[in-house]
């Protein structure tokens, strides 16, 4: 095993999880604000910033708050930890911008 420095900036872990009947993250009704969603247009934006191998986005599982989703959760290189629930696309850009160094 080799342990290594995290080599992004910041890892975004956007919940894609759905289950029948339930409010989670990715179900169908949360519409263009749904996880999956969410994802797609955060690597999007990440990609258009020129961000590509400093920010990465990626899906997670269930983070057990499905009626307080979408739900984000942001690990920064300084060690700072965030959780954003409720989450919009119309949030994106400004996470984004926030979570640069």
């Amino acid at each position: 095993m080799e342990e290594r420095k995290i080599p992004y900036q910041s890892i975004f872990f956007v919940c894609t999880n759905a289950r029948e009947g339930e409010s989670a993250c990715s179900n169908p009704e949360r519409g263009k604000n749904c996880g999956l969603e969410l994802v797609n247009l955060l690597r999007e934006e990440v990609k258009k910033k020129n961000l590509k191998g400093k920010i990465r986005i990626a899906k997670s599982g269930c983070m057990d708050v499905c009626a307080a989703g979408p739900n984000i959760l942001v690990f920064e290189s300084s060690g700072t930890q965030t959780w954003y629930s409720h989450v919009s696309q119309t949030d994106l850009p400004h996470l984004i911008e926030k979570h640069l160094p």
